[in-house]
């Protein structure tokens, strides 16, 4: 994946409106905007130092509300990096999960946050060889095209177990299915578009890991 040096930002801490900027002493460039969980933070730090493709990046964790989500993993645009690609990358985190206006993103498990982080942080893993112009490409075909979509849920799931987050993903997977909060719809979404649990085991068992690229 894109290789640069990184810009190391000391910690920091903020009021809720503004950001809190964490450093990894070793190569992370995290941003974290509005999150004052310790257990979401340290989630996402989880991941993240497994993730060392990653560390070159500036990523940003920012918590809002999400229509119709419960994360979501995107790569920020501007025009410095429509000349020179993307390096700069987004994770937004809801306040709520998905369907609930009660039950709060800060109250889940640590390894559920921690699997849904690692397929979220797996988007982006995915999404480093494309320069910005291929990346509009990736979302225009995957919105339009269904057996995309699936490739690059599949790829995401499979970056996060080939990373050593087989767990965690089978401990999001199940929080969703099992879930009664969240509708029959996304449900039947999950099971169209991601990996199974038994793929996931199945990946695990047969060592059958890789590291994919969503190819364009």
């Amino acid at each position: 994946m894109l290789a640069y040096c990184c810009i190391i930002l000391p910690m920091s801490i903020f009021s809720h409106s503004q950001a809190q900027t964490t450093e990894d002493k070793r190569t992370m460039n995290i941003e974290i905007v509005n999150i004052r969980s310790d257990k979401i933070i340290s989630a996402f730090k989880e991941v993240m130092e497994r993730y060392t493709s990653l560390h070159d990046c500036h990523i940003l964790l920012v918590q809002k509300k999400i229509k119709s989500s419960t994360m979501q993993a995107q790569p920020i645009f501007n025009f410095k990096s429509l000349l020179k690609g993307v390096k700069t990358y987004k994770v937004k985190l809801g306040i709520y999960v998905r369907d609930s206006d009660t039950l709060r993103v800060e109250s889940l498990p640590k390894d559920v946050l921690t699997g849904w982080f690692a397929h979220e942080l797996g988007h982006i893993v995915d999404y480093q060889p494309y320069s910005s112009w291929q990346m509009l490409r990736y979302g225009i075909r995957y919105v339009t095209s269904q057996k995309f979509k699936r490739k690059a849920e599949y790829a995401a799931d499979t970056i996060a177990i080939a990373h050593g987050f087989a767990p965690q993903i089978i401990a999001a997977k199940k929080f969703i299915i099992e879930n009664e909060l969240m509708e029959q719809k996304y449900k039947d979404k999950i099971a169209k578009y991601y990996m199974t649990i038994s793929e996931v085991e199945l990946c695990v068992d047969e060592k059958a890991i890789a590291q994919p690229s969503t190819e364009l």
